[in-house]
């Protein structure tokens, strides 16, 4: 190995070593630890394949999301794992290579040593080098300029005065040039040129040669014989097959993960369609069904609205009816003080009939003379008018006395109670004649119609009672009226 290239000599050495130590690394690794390594790195993903039904889109959202959520925090798991297992393997492989790597110790202060004595030789010549060039540019310098001085004052030469080449020969003597003495002559210029250009050449021939005579020969003995590059090229194959084969492996059980999932994700995506359909359909009877709670909310509205309807008309009829009642009421009363009225005016016939037939029987007695003694005796003067007066005071012979009781009961509740008597003649005690049968017949006839009325009023008050019931309220309200009549 020349000096030119002595650094690529070592880093050839340092690379042969690095590689051979690379290969006793993998070289320990066998390619079963290979394979059982890739059978770590698989990531553990455990997919639910169960089949999918979900009651509504958001659940099926939700249970995808929750998948993907777990999916996604295995990768991460699965990174971490990768991540440790890469600084595991990092760890051991340099611990390997420090067990069974080659020992360098011994031959690093060799080289070190040649390395510095190079690196000295070449400081060395490239000093005297450069020293050499800088002397070879002055001269030319200085040659240069002299050459163009000469090529200025070349016409005119023989006119300069002799302490213009008395200086030019003290600076070619300072050269130190056989030329001085022959300045005149442009030959002798020329042929300074030439020797000073023959100088400079062979001093650059000088240098070189010294170089090129100056090498370092560098010879490391290696106590393996063994071809590390075969060792590297067989390592490097079974570390290719082994990560080949975890490849196939791996891509293989990728793939079936990823069949499953595409198989699970159709499943999920026709359950999918299959909960949006239902959806659908679903939104569609709420849809049917709002618009038949709207219909019956409406009609619910139109109902009510009726009813208020009836109810105020109802209501008014109620009022038309109580109206009514009240006149009926004022019209009984009217009947009921004609029936009365009547009655008095019977009773005081009955009175005055009573006091004729006394009158007419002391009449007969007299007219016949069957009073006796004791009667003549105890007789006293009785006029019309004393009987008259009498039959006004004393009560009637043979008279009954009928008690009218009117209750109006709302609600199980006696509301009001009126009373009525009525004078009724016993007609099986006295004898009537035909006009006073025509009154007690006529005074029948008005107290039953009196009844009648009575009855009729009644029955109208409570028909007015029912039909003012609303037929929407439940609530039990019972308006009646009733006549309770007690003759005594």
């Amino acid at each position: 190995m020349s000096f030119k290239s002595p650094s690529r000599s070592f880093s050839s050495s340092s690379l042969s070593g690095s590689m051979g130590s690379r290969g006793s690394w993998f070289g320990a690794i066998s390619p079963a630890a290979i394979g059982n390594l890739a059978n770590t790195l698989r990531p553990i993903v455990q997919i639910n394949s169960s089949t999918f039904a979900p009651a509504d889109d958001k659940e099926a959202m939700k249970g995808l999301n929750d998948r993907l959520a777990g999916y996604l925090s295995n990768v991460r798991l699965l990174e971490d794992s990768n991540n440790q297992l890469e600084e595991q393997i990092k760890e051991a492989l340099m611990r390997k290579g420090a067990e069974i790597g080659r020992d360098w110790s011994a031959y690093e202060k060799i080289v070190a040593d040649l390395r510095n004595q190079c690196f000295l030789t070449m400081g060395k010549q490239k000093l005297f080098l450069y020293s050499g060039l800088s002397r070879l540019f002055f001269k030319k310098v200085i040659f240069e300029s002299i050459k163009s001085l000469f090529e200025l004052l070349s016409t005119d030469l023989p006119t300069q005065p002799a302490w213009f080449f008395y200086a030019l020969g003290q600076a070619l003597n300072k050269l130190g040039s056989p030329a001085a003495a022959m300045l005149p002559d442009p030959a002798n210029i020329i042929h300074i040129t030439k020797s000073i250009d023959h100088f400079i050449l062979q001093d650059v021939a000088n240098l070189t040669n010294q170089i090129s005579d100056s090498q370092v020969n560098v010879q490391m003995e290696t106590k393996n014989s063994t071809d590390l590059n075969e060792v590297i090229n067989n390592i490097r194959t079974q570390y290719e097959r082994a990560v080949q084969k975890s490849r196939e492996e791996t891509e293989a059980w990728y793939q079936n993960k990823f069949d499953n999932m595409t198989a699970e994700v159709t499943q999920n995506t026709e359950a999918l369609q299959a909960g949006k359909t239902e959806l659908n359909e679903l939104r569609r009877q709420k849809q049917s069904l709002e618009i038949d709670l709207q219909a019956l909310h409406n009609m619910i509205r139109s109902l009510e609205d009726s009813l208020h309807e009836t109810e105020a008309r109802y209501a008014h009829e109620v009022n038309g009816y109580n109206s009514r009642i009240l006149q009926l009421e004022g019209e009984l009363g009217q009947v009921r003080a004609q029936v009365e009225r009547q009655a008095a005016e019977y009773e005081a016939l009955l009175n005055l009939k009573s006091k004729l037939e006394a009158e007419i029987a002391t009449y007969h007695r007299l007219l016949e003379g069957v009073v006796d003694d004791k009667g003549d005796k105890n007789r006293e003067e009785f006029s019309l008018e004393q009987a008259l007066y009498a039959g006004e005071c004393l009560p009637p012979v043979g008279l009954k006395k009928a008690i009218i009781i009117t209750q109006e009961i709302v609600d199980g509740e006696v509301v009001s109670q009126r009373e009525l008597e009525q004078n009724l003649t016993n007609h099986n005690d006295l004898e009537v004649s035909g006009e006073d049968q025509e009154l007690t017949e006529q005074l029948e006839l008005a107290v039953e119609e009196a009844k009648a009325e009575e009855e009729k009023v009644a029955e109208q008050l409570e028909l007015a009672v029912e039909k003012a019931k609303s037929p929407a309220e439940h609530d039990e309200e019972e308006e009646a009226s009733q006549d309770v009549v007690k003759k005594k």
